[in-house]
């Protein structure tokens, strides 16, 4: 298997990104691809002789930047890594890529490039949210703004075949996000999609509110993008105030008992749980390869767990679970 990796993406690159490959071939088989600046690479590598069986370097001479538009990036900026990169894939040069760059330049340009799952209407991003005593998906969190009805239950079906592949749950129960659990509360979007996902997926569970996010009651929560994307950051940011707010606690407190062994044990056990680098990139499902997208600040333990988290997706045949769940409610297609 050879995974392609964009060493010019992310907040951190390139030297996070060519230390986490480093990492995962340290254990793992497959072959690596980086595409970036070939100077630097050939730099780095020759302190690692032991892999250069199993590294294949590819220059890209562009950067894409963070704050860039990203509807014509494949034309403006071709030889770019991110580019370069999903051109692999889409050559079959390589089984999936990573990428820690601008999540809209991915998007795009793996629809362009790359393109859709035969029938698939819109592509969604669907992050693993870990809770106390498992996880979620949350799809979309930001790959489309504006969303109908027939779109998220395509989003529901993806996002179901991808936690079956996940984590081996055979019947994942999916929820609608709803500002109420009646059937009828919500907006137009919601209360159209709600007979529909109740009608034609065996496994729909109803409307979940946000404050019950966490509370392990569903294994796929399926809103539009533009919901999904506050959620998800909203999220995020509440999880690291109160994580650096106990902290701060801890340090003022640092001779009384809150400072004990077991204290900061769980405390870190905590942290490493509510860690996205510790689950790694999460797959542009929709589209017809295995694309994943990373955290812009992703560190190399971060780019190490998505090497691993795009092997599982290959070897699992994500695409082809989509697929396969797709031809069976046809109708959506």
């Amino acid at each position: 298997m050879k995974i392609a990796l964009d060493v010019l993406g992310g907040d951190n690159a390139p030297m996070a990104n060519i230390n986490g490959a480093l990492n995962y071939l340290k254990e793992n088989d497959n072959e690596i691809i980086l595409v970036g600046n070939e100077n630097i690479l050939n730099s780095e590598l020759k302190k690692h002789s032991n892999f250069s069986q199993r590294i294949h370097v590819i220059h890209a001479s562009e950067k894409i930047e963070m704050n860039e538009r990203s509807t014509r990036i494949f034309k403006d900026k071709p030889n770019s890594s991110l580019v370069k990169s999903i051109e692999l894939v889409k050559n079959n040069h390589a089984d999936a890529i990573v990428s820690a760059g601008n999540t809209g330049a991915l998007l795009t340009t793996s629809l362009f490039l790359i393109g859709k799952i035969p029938g698939i209407k819109r592509p969604a991003l669907a992050p693993l949210i870990p809770t106390k005593n498992s996880n979620f998906i949350l799809c979309d969190v930001g790959a489309n703004a504006n969303s109908k009805p027939e779109h998220l239950i395509q989003f529901a079906l993806m996002a179901t075949a991808y936690m079956q592949h996940l984590e081996n749950r055979r019947n994942p129960k999916v929820a609608l996000l709803n500002i109420g659990q009646e059937k009828n509360k919500g907006n137009e979007l919601t209360t159209s999609t709600y007979p529909l996902l109740e009608k034609n997926l065996e496994n729909f569970i109803g409307n979940i509110e946000s404050r019950n996010l966490l509370d392990d009651k569903a294994d796929v929560i399926i809103c539009d993008g533009f919901t999904g994307n506050i959620v998800l950051k909203l999220t995020e940011g509440i999880i690291a105030h109160l994580l650096n707010w106990i902290q701060e606690i801890y340090h003022d407190h640092s001779h009384d008992a809150i400072a004990s062994p077991e204290f900061l044990s769980i405390l870190k056990e905590i942290q490493n749980s509510l860690d996205p680098e510790e689950y790694g990139a999460t797959p542009l499902l929709g589209i017809n390869g295995i694309v994943m997208k990373c955290h812009g600040s992703t560190t190399e333990r971060g780019i190490k767990n998505s090497l691993i988290a795009a092997e599982k997706a290959v070897e699992q045949k994500l695409i082809t679970n989509i697929s396969n769940l797709l031809n069976e409610h046809e109708m959506f297609i």
